[in-house]
C-alpha cells in the first residue's frame, strides 16, 4: 500500500524545525560516508529542465527519488510555480513505494534548511545584521531557516530587482517576525555592506555580489545559482573568502558561482575547505575565528529531499493523513 500526500497535506505536517532536523541528519550521514547518491539526471526542454534525483541513506532507512521540473517562465505563461516536484519514497527492504507526495513545498523548505545549516555551522553566533537578495519563494524559506538557527538577528536588509516585491516582502515579514527591523535596500551593495550574514537566492544569470562589499567575519550563503547559466557571486567573492564550503564538490563546479572562477583559472577543487556534511559530522571544524569570511555554496542534494520526505511520511502516518493507494 502506498500513501499519497498532496501539497496541502505535506504543509499540514511539515514545518521548518522538522525540516532542519531532517536536512541536518542527511548532511551528517553524508559526512560519515553513509549515503548512496548518484549524479542528477537532466532532461533539457526548450523552456525548462526535468531533473531526477535519487538517494539512499541506510542509517535513516530512507530511499527514494525526486522528479523536479524548473520552468522559469511558468508564472507568467501558465500561472504555475517555476518549480514543480514529486517525490517517491521506496522501502529499502522490499522496494515497494511507501509514499508519493508533492515535492514542491519540500523543495522550498529543504533549501531553506540547507542554507540555515550552513549558517548554523559557519556564521558567527552573535550575528545581528543580515542582507537578503531575492524575495521570492526561496527568500521566505531562507528567512524561516535563518530565524530558527539565529534567533538573535535584529536587522534584515532586503533587496530584489522587482520594486513591488520589496514592499510586499517587508510587510509580510514585519507581521511574521515583529521583533526584527526590516529595511528595504535600494541595491545589492546596500544589502550586503555591513551585514554579518549575506544570503543570495535569485535566478540571476549575471554575478551581482562583489567581494569588496563583504565585512570581516561575515558569512555568505549562496543559494540561487544551481545551473551553469546562473551566477550570483563575482570572482572577487570567491577570492576574498577564507573558507569555501559546498554541499557536494562535483555539483559545485557545475554551477556558475564556482564554474566561472574555475574557468578563469582562479580556483580549483583543492581550494574547497570542506563539504558541509564533513563539518556537521564533526570531521572538520566550521568557523574557527570571528574575523574569517566564510561561504557556503548550496546546489541542492537528493539526500535533503529524501530525508525531508521521509520525515513527512513518518509524521503523516502518525497523524493518519493522506490517501492510501492500492496496487
Amino acid at each position: 500500500m502506498t500513501l499519497y500526500l498532496t501539497q496541502d497535506e505535506v504543509k499540514s505536517v511539515l514545518d521548518m524545525k522538522s525540516t532542519l532536523e531532517a536536512v541536518e541528519s542527511a548532511f551528517r550521514e553524508m559526512g560519515n560516508d553513509n549515503i548512496e547518491m548518484p549524479a542528477r539526471v537532466y532532461l533539457h526542454f526548450d523552456k525548462g529542465v526535468l531533473i531526477a534525483m535519487p538517494a539512499y541513506m541506510p542509517g535513516l532507512g530512507a530511499a527514494g527519488t525526486k522528479l523536479v521540473t524548473v520552468h522559469p517562465g511558468n508564472r507568467q505563461a501558465h500561472g504555475l510555480p517555476a518549480v514543480i516536484a514529486r517525490i517517491v519514497l521506496n522501502s529499502p527492504e522490499n522496494g515497494l513505494p511507501l509514499a508519493i507526495m508533492d515535492g514542491t513545498y519540500v523543495t522550498a523548505l529543504r533549501t531553506g534548511a540547507a542554507g540555515a545549516t550552513g549558517i548554523k555551522y559557519l556564521s558567527r553566533e552573535d550575528s545581528k545584521e543580515v542582507g537578503l537578495c531575492g524575495l521570492g519563494v526561496q527568500g521566505r524559506s531562507q528567512i524561516m531557516g535563518l530565524m530558527e538557527v539565529r534567533p538573535g538577528v535584529e536587522k534584515v536588509k532586503v533587496y530584489d530587482i522587482i520594486p513591488e516585491a520589496k514592499a510586499a516582502f517587508v510587510d509580510e515579514m514585519k507581521a511574521t517576525y515583529p521583533g526584527v527591523e526590516w529595511v528595504v535596500a535600494e541595491s545589492a551593495k546596500e544589502a550586503t555592506q555591513g551585514s554579518d550574514i549575506v544570503i543570495t537566492c535569485t535566478p540571476s544569470p549575471e554575478a551581482f555580489i562583489d567581494g569588496a562589499w563583504l565585512k570581516k567575519g561575515c558569512h555568505v550563503s549562496a543559494i540561487g545559482a544551481d545551473t551553469g547559466t546562473k551566477r550570483e557571486l563575482m570572482t572577487s567573492v570567491i577570492t576574498r573568502c577564507d573558507k569555501l564550503v559546498v554541499d557536494f564538490v562535483p555539483q559545485a563546479f557545475v554551477v556558475g558561482d564556482f564554474k566561472a572562477p574555475k574557468d578563469e583559472g582562479v580556483i580549483t577543487e583543492d581550494d574547497i575547505y570542506a563539504e558541509l556534511g564533513k563539518i556537521v559530522a564533526g570531521h572538520k571544524e566550521g568557523r574557527t575565528s570571528p574575523d574569517e569570511i566564510t561561504l557556503f555554496k548550496a546546489t541542492g542534494l537528493a539526500i535533503q529531499d529524501v530525508g525531508t520526505a521521509y520525515k513527512v511520511y513518518q509524521l503523516a502516518k502518525e497523524k493518519g493523513i493522506g490517501a492510501t493507494l492500492a496496487g
